[in-house]
């Protein structure tokens, strides 16, 4: 079923219309709530903030004379002193429910609750009963005041549930704020203890009903936006039907007139002349049925050109080793090279030195295709030349200064390469790197990974640029692992690099494996990770062992 454009047309504009408000609906709603959220915070804070300034200055107010009154053991009088702080009541939402006085032994001095309750549970005991012949408790246990007067809560409030009975002998459990502080005489010797007690469930529901009242708001808020889609959507379908009509129109005779080229007639030419882009696509539709002329004799150019591409390609494969296994004195070696087009710009390369030292190499050419090739089989043959001729008398440096001038005489600056040399003693115990601009290479050794850390400019930046070797101990056993960008920076579908990461955490057990085994492993996790992804550089891998 075919779909009409001037439909198309029509529902973009909806979708487009209701996309915006419901942007606008996301951020309304969401401004809502967070200015709710702030005025909640800050009322809250406020008031909390109230409260402790008060319950601060009670706890002072009262412990400067109830000093005196201990003193003269002056139960009634602390009674009364104590009584219009339980008397009073706020409008903030918090009130006192209780005040005690207690000796440091333990001995409760005086107790006052607010007339709204008769019973008071605290120290795990009924402390406070106004049946009672002594409403209030005689002793409390020694325990429970050291941990209710310890200096964290002498410095802080404490918040805390409280068990009491109305004057209507209904029990209900408060949120209360407790307040302590210590009552000292004129020595600064400790005589008592004062707690005053706030009740906050007032308070709690308070900002509860500012919450509420938030929710009331957003509700609000969304409901105007509700509107305000129904009639955007509205506007839109009118906006987008009236579009649809004057588009579409010259749309259409742009279609009849593809339709036509497809079928064979090249003759056919459009006849829009509006001064939109339509009228513009117009034009260009007519340059390029022009075109289809000439590209059908391109064409034919083409496939010699790819004749060419095929020689070239396997031109390059004389580039590598012919075999992706060996061994080389103490070394035992598996290579792998997937280029990302006919051909790559990627190498690697290993030799026997007259002296049996094994040297490896490995090379990558910004980009990839024809140009990138010839540049490696221009590096490459310089290699090989250099190591032929020259192979006692020349340090890793020497070749890689002299690979360098190569390259930019060769490249003039438009291509270049990194480059990575690697020389193994021997005896497989020593190896000597020169890196131009390449990744550094690993070791793996008793399941540990290791870079090894060597730097040089690439091939073909400088021609005056000097490079120096870096050289590390080897045992039986180690492997090495010399790699392109190519691998670390493949990405799969959802964009996801393969990363050095994700490579360091394969590579600890591989030195336990031989080259053909490690060569599989990596090579499973990273089709595994790439999935049917596409590529965009060349891949060369080399893995290189310690035999004995």
């Amino acid at each position: 079923m075919k779909i009409g454009i001037s439909f198309k047309w029509t529902l973009s504009a909806i979708l487009i219309v209701i996309l915006v408000v419901c942007v606008y609906a996301s951020f309304t709603i969401r401004d809502t709530q967070q200015s709710v959220e702030r005025e909640t915070e800050r009322i809250q804070r406020i008031q909390y903030e109230a409260l402790d300034e008060l319950g601060a200055q009670t706890t002072v107010a009262i412990s400067q004379p109830a000093s005196g009154l201990l003193y003269d053991n002056d139960r009634e009088g602390l009674t009364k002193l104590l009584a219009p702080v339980v008397d009073s009541h706020d409008n903030h939402g918090y009130f006192a429910i209780y005040t005690t006085v207690i000796a440091p032994n333990g001995r409760v001095w005086a107790t006052t609750v607010n007339d709204a309750y008769n019973k008071l549970e605290m120290a795990d005991t009924t402390y406070f009963d106004r049946d009672r012949e002594q409403p209030s408790i005689a002793e409390i246990p020694e325990e429970w005041l050291n941990e209710t007067v310890s200096e964290k809560n002498l410095s802080h409030h404490v918040d805390l549930p409280r068990t009491v009975v109305t004057a209507k002998d209904q029990q209900q459990t408060l949120n209360v704020r407790q307040y302590a502080h210590v009552i000292q005489g004129q020595n600064e010797e400790i005589q008592g203890y004062l707690l005053i007690g706030y009740a906050i469930d007032g308070l709690n529901q308070e900002i509860q009903a500012i919450k509420t009242l938030g929710e009331e708001r957003k509700s609000d808020a969304l409901s105007r936006s509700l509107w305000l889609a129904i009639i955007a959507v509205i506007i839109g379908l009118l906006v987008g039907i009236l579009q649809s009509i004057l588009v579409t129109r010259n749309i259409m005779k742009l279609s009849k007139t593809a339709n036509q080229i497809a079928s064979g007639d090249l003759a056919v030419r459009s006849d829009v002349k509006s001064k939109d882009e339509i009228g513009q696509l117009s034009e260009q539709f007519n340059v390029m049925a022009d075109r289809v002329v000439a590209l059908l004799k391109e064409t034919e150019e083409k496939a010699m050109l790819e004749k060419e591409v095929d020689i070239a390609r396997n031109i390059q494969s004389t580039l590598l080793p012919e075999k992706d296994s060996a061994y080389c004195g103490c070394v035992s070696l598996k290579g792998f090279f997937q280029p990302a087009s006919e051909c790559g710009g990627d190498f690697w390369s290993y030799n026997t030195l007259p002296d049996g030292s094994v040297l490896l190499t490995i090379g990558d050419v910004t980009g990839h295709g024809v140009p990138s090739a010839m540049i490696t089989a221009c590096a490459k043959s310089s290699l090989d030349t250099l190591l032929h001729v020259a192979s006692q008398g020349l340090s890793l440096s020497q070749i890689m200064t002299t690979l360098n001038v190569a390259v930019c005489q060769a490249a003039k600056q438009t291509f270049f390469m990194t480059f990575q040399a690697m020389r193994i003693s021997p005896d497989g115990r020593k190896c000597e790197i020169v890196n131009a601009g390449h990744n550094f290479p690993f070791i793996i050794h008793q399941s540990t990974v290791k870079p090894v850390v060597a730097r040089g400019e690439r091939l073909g930046d400088n021609s005056n640029a000097q490079y120096q070797s870096t050289f590390i101990e080897l045992q039986k056993g180690d492997m090495i692992f010399m790699f392109t960008d190519g691998l670390v920076e493949y990405q799969n579908a959802e964009g996801t690099e393969y990363s050095d990461k994700r490579l360091r955490k394969l590579l600890p057990p591989f030195d336990q494996m031989d080259t053909e085994t490690a060569m599989t492993s990596l090579l499973n996790d990273f089709k595994a990770f790439c999935g049917n992804a596409p590529q965009n550089d060349d891949i060369t891998l080399l893995f290189a062992k310690i035999e004995r």
